[in-house]
Parts: structure tokens; C-alpha cells; sequence
């Protein structure tokens, strides 16, 4: 399982987009914090866990800033 969740990882993280604004970036971060949040439930140490799940979040926090900022700049126009 360890195995698996981190080639699924790395395959996810492979797929940035070059566009760091744009909704497919943030698409991105959603399938990344998804990854993260797959992999630590198979980590053996709390630690390792616990730094996935943050990065997760953390992911997501930012998949959530770039669809407020393009909110926001389509409302602008």
C-alpha cells in the first residue's frame, strides 16, 4: 500500500499545470491534497502522517486562494 500511494503521489505531482492562477491548477492541488491525505494513512510514523495531512491542507487552502482570485477577477470584468 505504501508503494502505491507514493507512485500515485509522484504520478499527480508529474501533472502541475504551468499556469499557477489557473482553475486547472487548482484542480491539481485538490488531486495532490487527495494523494497526500491517501498516503497518510499508510505511514508508519505519526510524524510523517501528520506533515502529509499538512501538506494536504495546506494544498487545498491553496486550490481555495486561486478560485477566490478568479472569482474575483471574473467579477471585476
Amino acid at each position: 500500500m505504501l508503494k502505491h500511494a507514493l507512485r500515485h503521489l509522484r504520478f499527480v505531482k508529474s501533472q502541475q499545470p504551468s499556469d499557477a492562477n489557473s482553475v486547472e491548477f487548482a484542480d491539481w492541488r485538490e488531486r495532490t491534497a487527495g494523494a497526500l491525505d491517501a498516503l497518510a494513512r499508510v505511514l508508519g510514523f505519526e510524524e510523517d502522517r501528520a506533515r502529509a495531512r499538512a501538506e494536504a491542507a495546506a494544498a487545498l487552502e491553496q486550490a481555495a486562494e486561486v478560485r477566490r482570485w478568479r472569482e474575483i477577477g471574473a467579477s471585476e470584468r
